[in-house]
Formats: structure tokens, C-alpha cells, sequence
């Protein structure tokens, strides 16, 4: 009974050092660990903002390079410093009495992390614009020391830093009005442009190549800034453009180009369609002659539908000028193409209109393509002459004027001389 008591006594006591031994030995590792900062980057974005990070492009300037570091360790980490190591395409650049000037480095100061606690470096950067796409690695250094150490730990690591282009196509046009007529003028052009590449693009101005038969509607009419567009953004411009009278129809190809700083390059064609209208010209004009003083002359003029495509309620009117009046419109519905009409006018002539060649103007209105209003214009010569009977009386009067001169120089006595 007593050996067993003293085995147990024994074993109890074996079994308190062990423990003790254990517990020292932990009490140990855990002294040994206490007072030991450990800083890590813990994320690389490119922006201000960790929720809505930006992305960088070759060209940019003033992009804003975030880099965190967290305290892993338990203790504070005291002047905590961070040095990004720059390399080709990075720059960083200061200006400094007139001059500017670049660095290979730069280093800022974070003050002490506490254990668990986080801080983010910000470097202010400018990317080459022969920079290529792609993920680069910089080396980033960590200088600190511990509250209880005096001596200072220099830690590297090598952070991602991505830089992503920006690629623009051509989404869809949109002009208005939607056919587009010889001779119409301010269409307006609306062009949608989607980036599709993981980078922005920035300061953009775009630019459409005009050639024969489009041309601007007015000064930078064919040119629009558009800035920013981000990864998968879409972006509309809207360009003014005139169509030339003698223009085919057919469709053509108009290139857009873009603009990022210096540097020019195509984003794509854009298709445009010339639709065919009806092409008027006059067959007949009679009379072309007109005496001053004529009332209610019959003028006909015999129009042909030259094209291919049929004019509906086609109505037509003189534009004569201040000489001439009367009834100068007329209706004739209907050409189909190659067909014929004629219209009629009366006009009336101003007896005060000087003898001349005068052009007067045919206007042409007619409707088109599911209801589409076209017109046309086309000149037409015509003569006015002096009415005989006018030159008659002038004579008369003449005659008769120089009669009655005679008779008073006769009578005063006044004899003209002959002469010899």
C-alpha cells in the first residue's frame, strides 16, 4: 500500500515538472516574441481611393501610386520609412528654381504603425508615353525599428504595378436625319465610341476626316473633345457635316481619328449612306423672251424626272424677282421616273424693267421615301425687251419735241446756220 502511495506521489511529481517545464518553456517563446514589429505590403492600387481604384496609362502625368503597409508584428514599428525604386517607364519629377529635375527614388515618412494598424504611401508619378502594356515590378524598401531596438531593419519587396491601355472602337452612328440626301446640309452625326481595353484613355479629342463630297458645316464642326474615357465607358460625340449638290449616290467611308496629346492614330471607319433622290431637269422653257409691260404671259416649262426613284406631290414655283409677278406656282402631283410634266405660269412684266438677260429661279418641292421633303433649284434664263409701241410714242414724242424747239427759234428770230 505504502509503494503504491509513493508511486503515485512519484508520478504526480514527474508529471507538475513536466508541466511546469512546459510552461516555462512557453513563457519563454512568448517573452521572446513580444516586442517585435513586422511590417508587410499588403496592397498596390493606383488612385486615392481602395474602393474605386483607377487604372494608368502610358502618357499620363500626376497619377497617384498607393502602396499599404500593415503592422503584423506586436509592437510599434518607430520612423517607418518607405523608398519606391523607379525604373523606366516611371518618372518622378519636381520643379526647383526655374529648372526641372528627376529622381531615381523617393522616399516618404510614415512616423510609427502600431501593431495592427496600417498606413499608405502615396507617390505621385508620371508614366513615359512609349510605355507598353503590361504588369512591372518596382522594388519598394521599408526602413524601421522597434521601440526596444535601436539598430534599424531595412525590409524589400517587390510590388506589382500594372499599366493598361486604353482601346477605342467605333460602336454604332446615328445620323439625323436618318437618309441623307445630295445637298442636304447640318446632318448631324452622332458617333458612339466604346473603350474596350483595361486602361483609360485620356485628353482625347477626336477628328473626322473630311474628303469629297462631305465637308464641315461650319469651322471645328468635324472635331470634338471628349477627355476621359475609362475601361468599357462609352462615349458620344456629335459632329455637323454638309453634303455636296452633285454628290453620287452610294455609301461611303469617312475616317474618325483620335487625338491623345501629340500622338494621332485611326479608331475606325464610319459607313455613310448617300440616298438617291429625284433628279429634275427643265426640257423647255417658253417663251424665254418677255416685252416690259406684258400681262398675263403663259410661261411653261417642261420638267423630266432624270433619276431613278418617283417624286410624289412635286409643286413648283418661279422666283422672279421684283420685275415680275402674276401667278408663279403650280401643282403637277406626280413624276415617276422619266416622266415628263409641264407647268404653267402667268406672269405679269413690269413695264419699268430695264431691257436685259435676267436669271430666275425654279424652286422644286416634293416628297420622297415615305415622307421625306426635298427640293431643288434650277435657273433658268429669260430676255426682256422694250414693247414696240413704247418705241413708237418715244419717236412721236421726239419728233414733236424738236418740232416745237424749231418753232420758238423761229419765232424769236434765231436762224441756225448751215453748215459750210
Amino acid at each position: 500500500m505504502f509503494k503504491k502511495l509513493k508511486f503515485k506521489f512519484l508520478s504526480s511529481s514527474l508529471i507538475l515538472i513536466v508541466a511546469l517545464t512546459i510552461f516555462a518553456s512557453n513563457g519563454l517563446m512568448v517573452k521572446a516574441q513580444v516586442g517585435t514589429p513586422k511590417l508587410v505590403v499588403s496592397s498596390v492600387y493606383w488612385g486615392v481611393n481602395p474602393a474605386a481604384p483607377l487604372t494608368a496609362s502610358p502618357g499620363d502625368k500626376g497619377v497617384t501610386l498607393s502602396v499599404v503597409v500593415i503592422n503584423a508584428g506586436d509592437d510599434f514599428a518607430r520612423d517607418v520609412k518607405g523608398t519606391l525604386m523607379l525604373q523606366h517607364p516611371f518618372i518622378y519629377e519636381y520643379r526647383s528654381n526655374s529648372e526641372n529635375y528627376s529622381l531615381n527614388s523617393i522616399t516618404k515618412a510614415a512616423g510609427d504603425i502600431a501593431a495592427g494598424r496600417s498606413f499608405t504611401f502615396q507617390y505621385t508619378l508620371n508614366i513615359a508615353q512609349n510605355a507598353s502594356e503590361g504588369i512591372y515590378k518596382l522594388s519598394f524598401k521599408l526602413a524601421y525599428r522597434s521601440a526596444r531596438m535601436l539598430s534599424e531593419t531595412t525590409d524589400t519587396f517587390y510590388i506589382d504595378v500594372p499599366i493598361w491601355k486604353g482601346e477605342l472602337h467605333i460602336q454604332s452612328v446615328v445620323t439625323n436625319p436618318p437618309k441623307v440626301y445630295p445637298g442636304d446640309t447640318q446632318i448631324a452625326l452622332t458617333v458612339f465610341i466604346v473603350n474596350s481595353g483595361l486602361g483609360s484613355v485620356n485628353n482625347l479629342k477626336v477628328f473626322l476626316e473630311l474628303t469629297y463630297p462631305f465637308k464641315q458645316s461650319s469651322t471645328g464642326s468635324n472635331e470634338a473633345f471628349i477627355g476621359t474615357i475609362k475601361p468599357t465607358q462609352v462615349a458620344q460625340t456629335r459632329f455637323l457635316i454638309d453634303v455636296d449638290e452633285k454628290a453620287k449616290p452610294g455609301t461611303y467611308s469617312i475616317n474618325l481619328y483620335a487625338f491623345e496629346g501629340s500622338n494621332k492614330y485611326s479608331i475606325g471607319l464610319i459607313s455613310f449612306t448617300i440616298a438617291e433622290k429625284a433628279n429634275f431637269i427643265i426640257i423647255e422653257a417658253k417663251p424665254t423672251s418677255f416685252q416690259a409691260g406684258d400681262l398675263g404671259v403663259t410661261f411653261k416649262i417642261t420638267l423630266k424626272n432624270n433619276g431613278s426613284v418617283k417624286a410624289e406631290s412635286v409643286r413648283v414655283k418661279l422666283l422672279a424677282g421684283n420685275y415680275f409677278s402674276g401667278t408663279l406656282t403650280d401643282f403637277l402631283g406626280t413624276i415617276n421616273p422619266g416622266e415628263s410634266k409641264t407647268a404653267f405660269f402667268l406672269v405679269d412684266v413690269d413695264g419699268k424693267t430695264p431691257p436685259n438677260s435676267y436669271t430666275v429661279d425654279l424652286r422644286i418641292e416634293w416628297i420622297q421615301d415615305e415622307g421625306y421633303n426635298l427640293n431643288d433649284t434650277l435657273p433658268i434664263t429669260i430676255n426682256v425687251t422694250w414693247r414696240y409701241s413704247i418705241i413708237i410714242i418715244a419717236a412721236i414724242l421726239a419728233v414733236i419735241a424738236l418740232a416745237i424747239f424749231l418753232f420758238i427759234l423761229k419765232r424769236k428770230g434765231i436762224h441756225l446756220k448751215k453748215p459750210i
